[in-house]
């Protein structure tokens, strides 16, 4: 069963940006302090903003401008993103297979140098920093 995608510590400094190169419906967003906006694009670095968000000042303040967001709300749980091919540092899970630290969670993205550790905070903290 697919899942809503979630995008995890591995990703803080990284943002290689692939996902938004997958991602059909643009739900993947960056954040721009110097606009305090959430933007998403159709093709990473392209310049070309498809949508912008407000982030909620006290979740954007977690990891501000160090990682990707992704706006649960629209995201269609298409799998595109969480593939092990796309996401070098295997940052992305779907939400079903989010490793919760126990040994015996899931592990899809086996190459994710934090595997292991509790990532369920990243689903709050997913919904959190959209504002409006």
């Amino acid at each position: 069963m697919a899942g809503l995608a979630i995008i995890t510590e591995a990703c803080i400094d990284v943002k290689d940006r692939a996902c938004v190169d997958v991602c059909p419906v643009q739900c993947i967003y960056e954040f721009d302090p110097a606009k305090n906006v959430l933007f998403s694009e159709a093709e990473a670095g392209s310049g070309v903003i498809e949508t912008t968000h407000t982030p909620n000042p006290d979740a954007i303040a977690v990891f501000g401008d160090s990682i990707l967001y992704v706006n649960l709300e629209e995201c269609t749980s298409c799998t595109a993103c969480y593939q092990p091919d796309v996401c070098p540092v295997g940052a992305i899970y779907s939400e079903e297979h989010l490793p919760d630290g126990s040994s015996a969670s899931a592990k899809y993205n086996a190459a994710d140098p934090n595997k292991g550790h509790d990532h369920t905070f990243f689903v709050q903290h997913s919904r959190d920093v959209f504002a409006d």
